[in-house]
């Protein structure tokens, strides 16, 4: 089968395998996905990314990702009483996260690189702040990588694992898909959200498909919404902005209105907090190879649940150890199709 759903493109295709394997049918399906970007200018590229977005109204005005991201990271900024400094420290953690693994794009890069300002460096938020501004609020180094990249998973039942990867595999126990308007505009006062969540939910800022996708998840894998910070150890998430990454925290129920200031400012995704988030890098520091990527953050977060994270990255600095239950999530347009899962050391 071949599955195109944008940013989701690699959740996606792991959901269906998962259907696949839970149904019976299969045993054993691979799931693949990769991503050529390099072949196009960086301007051509994200052309070619707008065209995941509304094409009949927004993209013939010139829109592109970061000028929606950029409105709706504004609005969430001014109803959250967050700082720009706030989406700052998601982009330093991603990428400084990254310096410690050797498959990421920033550690091959801009770290790794003598002729690089930041060769060797650790990033601070003033490193963020001071770089190019994009669309206000979003500068630079708050925006993902433009990537090459590909990724493989084998999605199975537990029998096969547990013949051929005794050792090795992680179980996937909840798993959720869901989509909104294509247009992040049309989902003021929408009718569906309105009846599930209340009047009002989900305008510009929320990610009412992340919010369902992920409450499928937890539901699935029983894991109580209030909760959930807590009874997660390890998450990959979608940081193709540092302010969408601090969107979801919002959308998956680890903080809500009145302590998303608190939750961010206590670091509370960092390695030493309560739900250690893309230590891989992220998006921003592993890279953003779009058909790779949902495949490549499960990965990443099999690595802590299965104790091959030391391996894989340079040292355990970024090493979740004695993680149990880990989330992935995977995104597509301005929050239009979102999936979750919810892994577990078997």
């Amino acid at each position: 089968m071949r599955i195109e759903n944008g940013g989701n493109t690699g959740g996606s295709a792991l959901y269906t395998a998962f259907m696949a394997v839970k149904s019976g049918m299969f045993d054993c399906v691979g799931v693949y996905g990769w991503e050529t970007m390099d072949n196009v200018t960086q301007s051509q590229g994200s052309e070619f990314i707008a065209l995941a977005s509304d094409t009949r109204y927004e993209a013939l005005a010139g829109g592109i990702y970061p000028i929606y991201y950029a409105a709706m990271a504004y609005k969430f900024m001014k109803e959250n009483n967050l700082t720009e400094e706030d989406f700052a420290m998601a982009a330093l953690k991603n990428r400084n996260y990254a310096a410690d693994n050797p498959k990421a794009q920033w550690y091959r890069s801009d770290f790794n690189n003598p002729e690089s300002e930041f060769y060797k460096k650790e990033l601070d938020v003033q490193d963020i702040m001071d770089s190019r501004l994009i669309s206000y609020p979003l500068k630079r180094f708050d925006c993902c990588l433009m990537s090459r990249g590909g990724a493989f998973a084998l999605v199975t039942s537990e029998d096969w694992a547990k013949k051929h990867a005794s050792n090795n595999y992680v179980v996937i126990d909840g798993a959720g898909l869901s989509s909104c308007t294509i247009r992040a505009g049309d989902r003021i006062d929408f009718p569906g959200w309105n009846e599930k969540y209340g009047k009002g939910y989900p305008d510009m800022t929320e990610f009412a498909a992340c919010r369902k996708s992920g409450e499928d998840a937890y539901d699935m894998a029983g894991i109580e919404y209030k909760n959930a910070a807590k009874e997660v150890d390890v998450a990959e998430i979608h940081d193709a902005f540092s302010s969408s990454e601090v969107q979801i925290y919002k959308a998956l129920h680890w903080c809500d209105k009145d302590t998303t200031q608190d939750f961010i400012r206590e670091k509370r995704t960092f390695m030493d907090g309560d739900v250690p988030t893309n230590v891989g890098g992220g998006l921003m520091g592993y890279g953003h190879p779009v058909g790779a990527t949902g495949i490549m953050s499960a990965l990443e977060c099999m690595y802590h649940l299965n104790d091959t994270a030391p391996k894989k990255h340079l040292s355990s600095k970024t090493y979740v150890k004695d993680a149990n239950t880990g989330l992935v999530n995977s995104h597509a347009g301005t929050g239009t199709s979102i999936s979750n899962f919810i892994l577990r050391r078997p």
